[in-house]
């Protein structure tokens, strides 16, 4: 018998015995073991294709079971009629390969051999990545497909390139590969673009595998995306090994934070942030004195450049956060400068006021919005001497650090205003016009709608959005009789008359109104403020004071995301003189309750449109469970949009940012 079998059968032996060990199935799986029932599920035959040997899990039938250990090593004796025929056919496989393709069933993204399994066996030894096979799909039921969301997800990516090679386990995956590569999950891709992604991610798969001991444990499938993220630009074109490899480990940080558990470390105060002297870790361990490593003074400042993806005239967001940066550089007078590169909406734009930036000599760059991350994140990875931040939050990426307001709090300040408001008016009715289904959006919709109720338990408030293709928030809600109404939350517009913060709205004899149509006459109540300036200044401040990088002692593997609040002093409310007394004395109450952190708007009972989510005995929710809701209150009237309900513009952000659950709830 052949020295390959023996070898070969040992390995088989071994692996049988560690899993008996194990308490394991020792033997290979066979499908019609796993799946009960599977001769009748729906078929469809694929056809003639090369298929990754690894994704080979076992056998369809029972009869050939017991020939293979779990790994397809072969366990028979070494005088059996088994090892003849394995034997010839490692001889085959090396002398000119096999011509005649094995037939398998697929079933959730592995394969199952029905035919070939002493090929399977020869190939794994050989470590041979792919093998020539005839392909029938097995399709789940329908119910079980739509519990099953990353499978459901990779069909559709199958049906437009026709790859079995990458294999994810992160929903989402396989679209964002298609967003990567500006392809879509509904037309077939070009053989080129097909056939480039296939090679580009063998090229990666090798090498991930043979830097695994330097590498965390994730499927490669997840690693590519993550890699794709960084090097999209060339990732498909041809590569030396040696190239892919040190890409791979210059982002190995990106990797481990990904396979954390716990991605996010999130920084809720300035005071954390900004706390010097004596570096104190979580376990109370003292590792030094920070010593800031640069004296900034006028003749040598600090330099921060802003990255804008709108023009500052003509986008209400830009336009707040140019304020900031003008603040900022107000607050330093002189030791910090800034500069700001307007329309970068595209990553050739993008990289050319990074590299303007760099030449200017930035020490941080700051990107102000959440579709930007992957283009920061390619700048932070080649720009190693620049901090990079985004505005956004829940984005998990070590070289980029994100950066949000904690909102919620103010808004349910304003919905306390807003529900008292109604019910003096007597409808009961709040109308609510958000923009983009993101992380923190929902935490808002919910406070305010919490607030208002505290304040009219009868109110409904009725729910909008901005980004919604065809959007006609403003006439939909004044037409249905809303007269309390919570629009944008900036005063900036280009224009100055349309509607902004709470207002209260009433129609009026045409041209004689002050919003944008001239129709309606409206009445500020109050309105949620944005202090990026604040923000900014904290925020550099710990790069000048030497503190912005203490707390890596504890953040291991962990992106950091400053998510601050009221009591940061970087976001508040201000209110209308015109109120009821009554009413801005409740409000200042509670906003001091707030700051000192004695009252929160989940703390307590909570309930959503589909029930009770949290109970009066229950633990109070959790930051990352405020970050990323994705239910709506009890007296939410509205839905979260489908991503393909949106504007382009606004399912950039939603692609990037958005809340997991984009679906109508009802």
């Amino acid at each position: 018998m052949s020295e390959e079998y023996l070898s070969a059968c040992k390995l088989g032996k071994k692996d049988f015995e560690s899993r008996q060990a194990r308490g394991e199935d020792p033997y290979l799986p066979a499908l019609d073991t796993l799946v009960p029932g599977a001769d009748r599920l729906v078929r469809q035959h694929l056809g003639l294709m090369e298929i990754p040997v690894g994704m080979i899990a076992g056998t369809k039938t029972q009869s050939r079971q017991n020939a293979f250990s779990a790994d397809f090593m072969p366990l028979l004796d070494e005088n059996s009629e088994f090892a003849f025929k394995w034997s010839n056919l490692y001889r085959i496989q090396i002398s000119e390969g096999f011509r005649d393709p094995i037939k398998v069933y697929e079933y959730r993204h592995r394969f199952y051999v029905e035919e070939g399994n002493k090929r399977v066996s020869v190939s794994r030894v050989l470590d041979i990545p792919t093998i020539l096979a005839d392909v029938t799909r097995l399709l789940p039921a329908s119910a079980e497909l739509s519990d099953d969301p990353v499978y459901s997800e990779f069909l559709r990516f199958y049906n437009v390139t026709r790859l079995y090679d990458i294999d994810c386990t992160r929903q989402g995956a396989y679209t964002e590969i298609a967003d990567l590569l500006k392809m879509d999950m509904d037309s077939e891709w070009p053989e080129d673009v097909r056939m480039s992604l296939r090679s580009a991610y063998w090229r990666f798969a090798v090498v991930y595998k043979e830097l695994s001991g330097k590498l965390p444990e994730m499927p490669a499938g997840d690693a590519f995306v993550i890699y794709l993220r960084v090097y999209i630009r060339d990732a498909l074109r041809a590569q030396t090994k040696k190239i892919v490899s040190e890409r791979v480990m210059r982002i190995r940080k990106e990797f481990l934070t990904d396979k954390n558990e716990d991605k996010v470390e999130l920084v809720e105060s300035s005071d954390e942030a900004l706390e010097a002297g004596s570096i104190i870790t979580k376990t109370g361990r003292i590792v030094g004195k920070v010593i800031p490593t640069l004296s900034y003074t006028a003749k040598h400042p600090f330099k921060a450049a802003f990255i804008y993806g709108g023009r500052i005239t003509g986008s209400r967001w830009t336009a707040d956060h140019d304020k900031g940066r003008l603040r900022l550089e107000e607050a330093y007078d002189g030791t910090v400068i800034t500069r700001y590169f307007e329309e970068c909406t595209d990553q050739a734009s993008f990289e050319e006021a990074i590299k303007e930036a760099s030449e200017w000599g930035a020490d941080a760059v700051f990107t102000t919005s959440p579709s930007m991350i992957n283009d920061a994140l390619r700048a932070a990875i080649e720009y190693k001497d620049l901090k990079f931040l985004n505005c956004s939050v829940n984005l998990a990426h070590q070289a980029v650090r994100t950066y949000y307001v904690r909102m919620y709090e103010a808004k349910f300040l304003s919905g306390l205003i807003a529900g008292s408001a109604a019910a003096a008016d007597g409808t009961h009715k709040i109308g609510y016009c958000s923009d983009y289904p993101i992380y923190g959006t929902i935490a808002n919709i919910n406070a305010f709608a919490i607030g208002a109720a505290m304040a009219d338990p009868k109110v409904q408030v009725y729910l909008d959005w901005k980004s919604r293709r065809d959007a006609n928030w403003w006439w939909d809600m004044v037409d249905k009789g809303i007269h309390v109404i919570s629009a944008a939350d900036s005063i900036h517009s280009a224009d100055g008359s349309d509607a902004y913060g709470l207002c209260f709205v009433e129609k009026c004899e045409p041209g004689k109104g002050n919003d944008l149509s001239g129709n309606c006459r409206i009445s500020n109540l109050a309105a949620p403020i944005y202090k990026w300036g604040r923000l900014y200044e904290s925020l550099v401040r710990t790069m000048i004071e030497g503190t912005y990088n203490a707390d890596l002692v504890d953040r291991k593997d962990q992106a950091t995301n400053y998510w601050w609040g009221m009591d940061s002093g970087v976001v508040d409310i201000v209110v209308s003189d015109s109120l009821p007394s009554y009413t801005k004395r409740l409000v200042s109450v509670l906003r001091h309750d707030i700051i000192e952190g004695s009252f929160s708007p989940f703390d307590g009972e909570l309930r959503s449109q589909e029930g009770t989510v949290i109970s009066a005995e229950d633990e109070a929710l959790s930051s990352k469970d405020i970050i990323t809701m994705d239910w709506l209150n009890e007296n939410v009237v509205g839905e979260i949009p489908a991503i393909d309900s949106l504007t382009e513009e606004a399912k950039l952000t939603v692609k990037y940012s958005g809340v997991d659950k984009t679906k109508k709830i009802s």
